[in-house]
């Protein structure tokens, strides 16, 4: 896996930048774009088509995505599994900060330090509030995700 962006957690099989994909892979699958061109991901993330491309094929190799060149992209059960966990820690981090600490997170911070905590540090985050989720992000459709990109 690509490290250049920061280590990862020790239960989060990505680092963050990593994340960043998956969870837009999972934010445009459900717009029910299946399969995600690279260009589409490109577009949302914000990033060259080249680097889609690598981060897709290094997700495939992992078991995150299937992939097939000129046809596109989709989670595999596994990839969403890690894009929900990923998601539901910077939830819980966010929901934490507002309700304990009267503090606003950006997305990106809360998303930052999900990263840093582990499962179980995340769970006792997620206890202390009313969080709308509960060990797993639970969007269902594109309308539900607020900045799923991290």
């Amino acid at each position: 896996m690509v490290e250049s962006d920061g280590a990862k957690a020790a239960d989060v099989p990505v680092s963050p930048g990593e994340g960043r994909y998956l969870c837009g892979l999972l934010y445009l699958s459900l717009l029910d774009c299946e399969p995600i061109s690279n260009g589409d991901l490109a577009t949302y993330l914000n990033v060259s088509g080249a680097s889609v491309t690598e981060m897709i094929e290094t997700f495939d190799d992992d078991g995150l995505v299937e992939y097939e060149r000129y046809g596109g992209a989709a989670l595999t059960e596994r990839g969403e599994a890690v894009a929900r966990e990923i998601l539901w820690r910077r939830c819980a981090v966010r929901e934490f900060f507002e309700t304990a600490a009267g503090v606003t997170l950006d997305d990106d911070r809360a998303y930052r330090i999900g990263f840093t905590l582990s499962e179980a540090e995340v769970h006792a985050l997620s206890e202390r509030v009313d969080q709308p989720c509960r060990g797993r992000y639970e969007a269902t459709t594109a309308a539900d995700c607020d900045a799923l990109a991290g």
